[in-house]
């Protein structure tokens, strides 16, 4: 017997196997945390709409639990998953459900998956690492935050003047009149990028708020 059965067969190991195999057809992991289970601390533990971090992902049961209930709640739940993809579960088990369970039940969520590893900083290959890991300070944003660039309109980055001026120019076109977009609400902004006073008025006018992004993106500037 699980040490779950006591509080109810829908808690069991049994059932969390049962889980798996209506996703995958088969079991592909044998210590599966129950669905309804966490569905159930999730719900009592965390009444807004919070980040929920599972850092031993195992099967992915946390965010297939967030996303079904979202869906019967209304909520806007969001997850971050971190596995150690020892014999390839994070790629074969944990991404692989949460995919096909979006599919089947047509939940409204969007999946990312990043893949990390720890590399030792040595003096002759930090400031080449450092300029590397500046390519992905809108995807290092994003999964702080849980937001998305890509598709979520309330919310927007620039990294350089260039960009800066561009949406500068778009809130015009957002604002108000046929076909018009939602204008963000919050608008992400590199360290060293300066908001003059045009762009300062014409992003306070809609009411933007402003967050400049903290400076331990920029690992180049440590001493």
């Amino acid at each position: 017997m699980s040490t779950l059965d006591f509080l109810g067969k829908e808690f069991s190991n049994d059932k969390a196997k049962k889980d798996l195999k209506d996703v995958f057809g088969y079991c592909p992991f044998d210590y599966s945390k129950p669905l309804e289970l966490v569905e159930k601390l999730v719900s009592i533990s965390l009444k807004a709409n919070p980040f929920v971090l599972d850092c031993f992902a195992g099967s992915g049961t946390t965010g297939h639990a967030v996303m079904k209930l979202n869906a019967e709640d209304g909520g806007r739940r969001t997850f971050i998953l971190v596995t150690n993809n020892e014999n390839g579960i994070c790629e074969k088990v944990t991404y692989e459900r949460l995919k096909r369970v979006m599919a089947k039940e047509k939940y409204a969520a969007r999946l990312k998956y990043y893949k990390v590893g720890y590399v030792p900083i040595t003096e002759d290959g930090y400031w080449e690492r450092a300029d590397a890991l500046l390519g992905y300070i809108r995807e290092l944003v994003e999964l702080e935050n849980g937001i998305d660039f890509s598709h979520d309109t309330s919310v927007a980055i620039v990294l350089t003047d260039v960009e800066l001026g561009r949406f500068v120019k778009g809130l015009a076109k957002k604002d108000g009149g046929r076909g018009a977009t939602a204008l963000p609400r919050i608008l992400y902004k590199g360290h060293n990028v300066i908001l003059d006073a045009k762009a300062k008025a014409a992003i306070e006018k809609q009411g933007v708020k402003v967050k400049t992004i903290p400076d331990y993106y920029y690992p180049e500037l440590e001493d």
